[in-house]
């Protein structure tokens, strides 16, 4: 078995185990954050840590009632601008928390009176000195180059943020996602033999939106590093405006439809796709979207949107490992990828 199949694995530990650690934590920070005039927050990341902050930007947002921005570094590293983060909370996300630039912006933002958090799956790493409080996901070392634990990892403490920071009854009850993580390992027999199907696959898409948006991010970036498949990514509403063109018969295009407001339009866009006669895989607990594609995923139906993310993940992580073996590669080893990803 690979290190990456192993990793998937132990995500339910890891996502309990965070939660129980980084409670008491967050709720600390959640009261500091509450007596400092904040009206912005801004998200900094790379790689599927960028991925993972696409996912809190939406759940952020939604809950907060706070404008989120996703970083770009460059403007930090390369064209030096000076912005003004004092009324700002600026979050930091890196499993390694080695990142150079990511390190660049949260240093930049604390000086100019921004309050810093660093997500990070590394206690003695850089980026906790950096930072005015660090998050810390608990599902120890990371081995595999392609991320797994630590993506879910940084998305449960996006939960406990937006919990402790949600406003008008919007916080959300995450406990038990980690449950949901475990019943969704269940689908790796059915997954097995849905693989073989897609062995010569070499392009795809992948669509999913709001809160699962970031999911079709982080697919489609396991498909790449771990299998070599071209694979584009869009929101359900974007893949209509324009790369539906591209769709001919049997091109595969996976979706992400889990029950909730984003659901009927995705079958929308899925009976389009039956014109087109494309093959259609959708993750889903919604069995009429299911019937409706060539084949499905079949999630819990009970498991609404805003629980969604970290479940409907997992059964996506194990398709790419599982492929990646299929195709007679090494998930564990991507070429020319190393763990750490330095740039500026």
């Amino acid at each position: 078995m690979s290190l990456m199949l192993q990793e998937i694995a132990e995500q339910p530990a890891a996502l309990e185990k965070t939660i129980a650690e980084e409670r008491a934590k967050i709720e600390k920070i959640g009261a500091a954050l509450r007596q400092r005039e904040i009206d912005l927050i801004v998200l900094v990341a790379r790689g599927s840590s960028d991925n993972a902050a696409l996912f809190g930007r939406y759940l952020l947002e939604i809950t907060t009632g706070f404008p989120v921005s996703l970083s770009a570094p460059s403007v930090h590293t390369i064209y030096e601008s000076k912005l003004n983060l004092k009324r700002a909370l600026v979050v930091g996300v890196s499993q390694s928390g080695e990142g150079e630039d990511i390190n660049c912006v949260l240093e930049n933002a604390r000086s100019s009176g921004a309050f810093t958090i660093g997500m990070t799956n590394e206690p003695a790493s850089s980026m906790v000195d950096l930072v005015d409080e660090t998050l810390m996901m608990h599902g120890g070392r990371e081995r595999s180059v392609a991320a797994t634990k630590t993506f879910t990892g940084q998305m449960i403490l996006f939960y406990m943020l937006a919990s402790t920071l949600a406003k008008d009854g919007r916080a959300i009850d995450y406990d038990a996602i980690p449950n949901f993580a475990a019943r969704a390992l269940e689908q790796k027999p059915a997954i097995v033999e849905l693989v073989q199907r897609y062995v010569f696959m070499e392009n795809c898409v992948v669509v999913g939106r709001g809160l699962t948006y970031a999911n079709a991010y982080e697919f489609a970036l396991k498909l790449m590093e771990t299998c070599y498949v071209v694979a584009e990514r869009f929101s359900s509403a974007d893949f209509l405006h324009g790369p539906v063109a591209m769709i001919e018969r049997h091109f595969p295009v996976i979706l992400f439809a889990p029950a909730g407001k984003m659901l009927a339009g995705t079958k929308d866009l899925i009976a389009r796709l039956q014109e087109l006669r494309a093959d259609t895989l959708a993750i889903t607990g919604d069995i009429e979207a299911a019937t409706m594609c060539t084949r499905a995923i079949i999630m819990p139906r009970e498991m609404d949107e805003f629980l969604a993310p970290i479940p409907y993940i997992i059964p996506a992580q194990l398709f790419a490992a599982l492929l990646a073996e299929a195709k007679g590669l090494n998930p564990d080893k991507p070429r020319s990828l190393s763990k750490v990803t330095r740039t500026l």
